[in-house]
């Protein structure tokens, strides 16, 4: 069988059984490098000859493709030379459909070729498909890996880098594996971001000092909810029990009989003996340190009763003795000076 194949090669109806790929001369170039290579198995497998090898592969081109076979053909055929050889027929097949220029181009992007946003399946298939056009950057396995390797993204690089894979379908099946690893972190940090309750996230991400002043803050924010919730309607003051404003009420003993200058706990404080003078000047010095010296020398016993808040009680005392003591000293310095007179 051999040997008649070898003489009379194959027939059509051998050919169209294999099922050839037509090529139409349109599209991609390296389509035109694929429809060559596919046609070629072909005719290796049913074992024809040369001249059938050129006619059998040029009936199956169509459109742009037959209109350039039919040209040559009948330029070759005015100048006497006839095409008979298959490696003659792809030489100018691939001239006109695959140019050097583009192959050169596709050699460039190869060289370049990293793997951005693609997946590793992505990159791996871009990788097998140009490596073809630089055939010369990987003449060996172990250059082909470090070629793909060093493309990868940063990130799965990282991870790979240190095992030193010399095969590179090992490599590729290492790189997806990291991948998909990633993948599920990233997902799962999604999933907790979305569950975790609203603020909380911006305080983990921030550290543990974020918490800690949002934890003040908070509490500083309830904490005037709440003195603003307290507030008396009737005096807009914060205060417990009723308003003694409203009620009419000492400010000092609670009673409506008297308003808080006449109240009879201040004539009994009144006849208490006077403080040491050193300790009447620095409890004098605390008051005025803590009310300013504005409000010691201008509020009376008529100011102290519209507000039963910051000023009640000891506080109220100390400054009815200020005042009568102030008077004292103003009418002793006027005597003093008529007798000098």
């Amino acid at each position: 069988m051999n040997a008649t194949n070898d003489e009379w090669g194959c027939t059509i109806e051998q050919f169209n059984r294999m099922h050839p790929p037509t090529f139409n001369g349109r599209g991609d170039a390296t389509l035109a490098e694929d429809w060559i290579q596919d046609i070629e198995e072909i005719l290796f497998v049913i074992n024809c000859t040369d001249v059938q090898k050129v006619l059998y592969s040029a009936f199956k081109l169509t459109r742009e493709a037959k209109r350039w076979w039919i040209s040559e053909r009948t330029i070759r055929e005015a100048e006497g030379t006839e095409i008979v050889r298959w490696l003659h027929f792809k030489q100018i097949f691939m001239e006109c459909f695959f140019p050097t220029s583009v192959r050169d181009d596709k050699a460039m992007e190869f060289a370049n070729l990293v793997q951005v946003a693609m997946s590793v399946h992505q990159y791996a298939a871009r990788f097998i498909e140009l490596s073809r056009f630089a055939a010369y950057l990987i003449p060996d396995e172990e250059k082909k890996a470090r070629k793909f390797e060093q493309g990868l993204n940063e990130k799965i690089y990282e991870r790979i880098v240190g095992f030193q894979i010399r095969n590179f379908s090992e490599l590729v099946d290492k790189a997806t594996v990291f991948e998909r690893s990633l993948q599920r972190s990233a997902t799962l940090l999604e999933q907790r971001k979305r569950t975790a309750p609203q603020g909380s996230q911006s305080a983990v991400d921030q550290g543990p000092w974020k918490m800690i002043n949002d934890g003040n803050s908070s509490g500083q924010k309830q904490m005037q909810v709440n003195q603003s919730n307290s507030l008396c309607k009737f005096c807009n003051r914060a205060h417990t029990g009723e308003c003694r404003r409203e009620m009419g009420a000492c400010f000092r003993c609670g009673k409506t009989e008297h308003l808080i200058r006449e109240c009879p706990l201040l004539l009994v404080d009144n006849k208490k003996p006077n403080p040491h003078p050193g300790s009447q000047q620095a409890n004098q010095g605390n008051n005025q340190r803590r009310m300013g010296p504005a409000q010691v020398f201008a509020l009376t016993a008529e100011d102290a009763e519209n507000d039963n808040n910051e000023i009640t009680g000891t506080s109220l005392y100390f400054l009815l003795e200020l005042f009568l003591f102030e008077s004292r000293l103003v009418v002793l310095v006027w005597n003093c000076s008529n007798r000098i007179a």
